[in-house]
């Protein structure tokens, strides 16, 4: 019973930190600019075909780099296409949401397309850091554990420099309102643009881990990009905070779900709280703490 309680614990730690990333990513967005963007997930994606593209020579014969290069590449390319999707197309057509919505639709199920294309649908296993490790005595992969320590190592980073530097700053009080922030002189479209380069490299990240961890497919970002929206509805749409404490609440009842009754059951409970969090407190556990004006 005990070795079973760990465990849950333990497995529950891991995936709930890499949905807390996404989730960020997610709410970042839309905090700052009132975007719903599809295309978080299909970045999700290629994060995990980026680097098993260059750490193995899936596409180009004998290419092979070693996974310590290949890891921040692999993060910096998807920070950059994340980044080149809001210069090169949201940025022109932001000001109507919906339209906005269906182009970050678009370019998802392109990048899908495009992904069964190179790799076919075959899925791709691999590790970032190969092992095992054994924790309380619950076995734990070594990728799992690169992966929580990673993650919260970038949320620690995220969150000293949103609170302790003046562009992290700038970021928060464009998300609280746009208008005020204008008022004190800060640029929103250089705002907007890291915002979009650091959840794209929030999502590259995820990515990576969720890849060695499922293995590398062309629709591993639709679970995870629905799960990124229950969990930033939970936790309160634009609170960082409360993607982090409800990215903790749907994976331990996942892993719990999974544990207890198997894998077909697997999102069933996050939907029961997702409808009774919108039914008790429609603004989400922490609320709407910004104001898109």
């Amino acid at each position: 019973m005990l070795d079973s309680i760990l465990s849950i614990l333990i497995t529950g730690a891991m995936i709930s930190a890499l949905y807390a990333l996404i989730a960020i990513g997610f709410t970042m967005i839309f905090g700052v600019g009132g975007v719903l963007n599809l295309a978080h997930g299909a970045l999700i994606m290629a994060g995990a075909y980026v680097f098993v593209s260059l750490s193995r020579d899936v596409i180009w014969e004998s290419v092979a780099l070693p996974r310590l290069l290949v890891f921040p590449i692999a993060v910096g390319a998807i920070g950059l296409a994340s980044y080149g999707l809001y210069a090169g197309l949201v940025r022109y057509i932001e000001d109507n949401p919906v339209i906005t919505f269906l182009a970050t639709v678009v370019v998802a199920t392109m990048t899908t397309e495009i992904a069964l294309g190179l790799f076919g649908d075959q899925p791709y296993a691999y590790t970032v850091v190969s092992g095992q490790a054994s924790i309380a005595g619950t076995s734990v992969s070594y990728n799992d554990l690169a992966g929580f320590v990673l993650s919260w190592i970038a949320i620690g980073l995220l969150w000293y420099y949103i609170t302790q530097t003046d562009g992290g700053r700038s970021i928060l009080a464009a998300s609280m309102s746009e208008r005020g922030a204008q008022l004190t002189g800060v640029d929103l479209h250089s705002v907007r643009t890291r915002t979009w380069l650091i959840a794209g490299g929030l999502a590259g990240l995820a990515g990576i881990f969720l890849g060695g961890d499922q293995a590398a497919t062309p629709l591993m970002w639709l679970n995870p990009l629905a799960l990124a929206f229950i969990i930033v509805v939970i936790g309160g749409i634009g609170s960082i905070k409360g993607s982090i404490v409800a990215a903790y609440l749907i994976g331990y009842t996942e892993t719990l779900t999974v544990s207890m009754l198997g894998q077909s059951f697997r999102g069933i409970l996050s939907l029961v709280i997702l409808l009774v969090v919108l039914f008790l407190l429609p603004q989400g556990l922490y609320g709407r703490e910004y104001v898109h004006e």
